[in-house]
């Protein structure tokens, strides 16, 4: 989750990122959509990942601890306010419904401070990991709910889709595909068939010991130093992004309307998180 806070502030830094640019996140990154929306401070939300590391830590390891200080945090950092701020954004938590049917859920509305808080938990449900279950039943609308992951087909790895987004599609020009593995490796497919339009970490030469490095940061206790590291890179990857691939595809677009005035509005593009 903290790669997913410093392509966001990267982003923002770099002028792509407003208020009004939709957001999608599953999984660790409905986390880092919701505490966008509800305009969280990034060293805040990333105090909160170190302290949930830390604790999780003490008691043997996050494998199946992760729910319980995730809400913890959840009701420590929003309140009524950053509730009613997430309400004013195009925001969309995907997760899976099992029961009482299957559906690919993209939630855009939120009827309460709680329900938006539960959404997040349901889309960070990964199975045998957040809790030592599967699955997360939720009692208040009785539903069986998995994480946000398998929401969307393998190709997107876990990134949502915002033609799933009830009342939020029209808003999307184009997609920004945000993932804290290499997506050339991973089989990370954008709509568009087009890897340009993704921030990932670049493989390292040697590919395994990377992969291990990830997940190991991903599901395991972690210690500050490295995960501020993790928030760094994600930092850089939207910078280096940015000048790369934004920048240029505008002046593309530029030679190609030479006769047109032509600027790409940021409000037009959407950040999909995994």
């Amino acid at each position: 989750m903290p790669y997913h806070l410093g392509v966001l502030d990267g982003l923002q830094h770099c002028g792509v990122l407003t208020k009004s640019t939709p957001i999608a996140g599953a999984s660790a990154g409905a986390i880092a959509a919701a505490s966008r929306a509800c305009e969280l401070d990034s060293k805040v939300v990333l105090d909160a990942t170190i302290d949930i590391s830390d604790t999780t830590g003490a008691m043997g390891g996050a494998r199946g601890r992760l729910l319980a200080p995730l809400r913890q945090k959840l009701d420590e950092m929003i309140d009524e306010e950053q509730y009613l701020k997430a309400c004013e954004k195009p925001l969309a938590i995907a997760y899976k419904q099992l029961y009482p049917r299957f559906e690919n859920v993209h939630q855009t509305t939120f009827e309460s401070e709680q329900d938006l808080k539960n959404a997040v938990c349901h889309s960070s449900m990964f199975p045998f990991f957040t809790t030592n279950w599967p699955v997360t039943w939720c009692g208040d609308t009785n539903r069986l709910l998995v994480d946000g992951f398998f929401a969307v087909p393998r190709s997107r790895f876990g990134c949502p889709d915002f033609q799933l987004a009830d009342g939020l599609s029209d808003a999307v020009d184009e997609t920004i595909m945000v993932c804290p593995f290499p997506a050339q490796y991973i089989g990370l497919q954008h709509p568009e068939c087009n890897t340009k339009w993704c921030i990932s970490p670049d493989p390292d030469e040697d590919f395994s010991s990377q992969i291990e490095r990830l997940l190991r940061l991903a599901t395991q206790s972690t210690s500050a130093p490295e995960l501020i590291g993790v928030y760094d890179s994600g930092f850089e990857d939207a910078e280096k992004w940015y000048h790369n691939i934004y920048q240029k595809h505008q002046q593309e677009q530029r030679q190609q309307e030479a006769d047109v005035v032509t600027s790409v509005d940021p409000d037009g593009r959407y950040l999909a998180l995994n």
